[in-house]
């Protein structure tokens, strides 16, 4: 898998805040989180991990990238660090865990972007099938490709933290292969617009009936799909795809 964060790590954390939505999604849509054991799969900056664990729940989070997971260390030591919060390094296909370990699987942040095929998807969801026990969920958060495909988006908004004074803009192109192609930039808001990082991402744009369809492989019983962590429905030119998949 590709490493889509070079010449970003340093700014990750200012421009992609954690949902402050979410936790209260997850209490609305899955109930009392106290004491379960969850798999932030790919943590970011942590603070998700964070304030799950700081709710009672037991967490296990995971980032591929070093500089990510110390970031997340250091974010967690702004409090007294819960005793049932462990960051650990791990790719996304190599999670750690033994089968059935996990009450909650979350993979947030369309961090699922760096699966490059529907082949490592298939083997995604597999291995959240296996670590998740029976009536498990698996929480993930993406792009909606539909709507980036069906309605030929070019353009994405504006990532931009004014305090500090970056800006990542995120250009978007069909390719060849029907990857599509993420042209991100990022650089300073001043007049001379100094550009800090620029880099192209390809990524595997997966739709809804795909994920549907795969999930189901899986084993996933009841599955959800929500427009964004308020809980409303899915629509084709929804901002985001979350969905919701219960192991059976």
């Amino acid at each position: 898998m590709p490493d889509i964060m070079n010449g970003f790590i340093d700014y990750y954390a200012s421009l992609v805040q954690p949902s402050l939505g979410m936790v209260t999604f997850l209490t609305n849509e899955i109930g009392n989180l106290s004491s379960a054991h969850i798999l932030d799969a790919a943590c970011g900056g942590g603070e998700l991990a964070h304030a799950l664990a700081v709710s009672g729940s037991v967490v296990t989070a995971v980032e591929s990238e070093q500089a990510l997971l110390l970031k997340a260390k250091v974010y967690s030591l702004r409090d007294k660090v819960p005793r049932a919060l462990q960051f650990l390094p791990a790719p996304l296909l190599k999670l750690p865990g033994t089968p059935g370990s996990y009450h909650v699987l979350l993979c947030l942040n369309n961090a699922s972007s760096v699966l490059q095929d529907e082949e490592e998807y298939q083997e995604f969801f597999k291995q959240a099938a296996t670590l998740l026990n029976k009536g498990g969920r698996l929480v993930m958060q993406l792009f909606n490709y539909d709507m980036l495909l069906d309605y030929k988006v070019r353009e994405l908004p504006e990532l931009v933290n004014e305090k500090e004074g970056i800006r990542l803009q995120r250009r978007l192109r069909i390719c060849n292969d029907g990857h599509l192609a993420m042209d991100t930039t990022l650089s300073l808001m001043r007049i001379d617009a100094k550009e800090l990082a620029r880099q192209e991402i390809i990524i595997y744009p997966i739709r809804r009936l795909q994920i549907q369809k795969m999930l189901q492989d899986a084993g996933f019983v009841v599955i959800d799909f929500y427009g964004g962590v308020e809980g409303t429905t899915w629509q084709e030119d929804s901002p985001s795809t979350l969905f919701l998949a219960i192991r059976g």
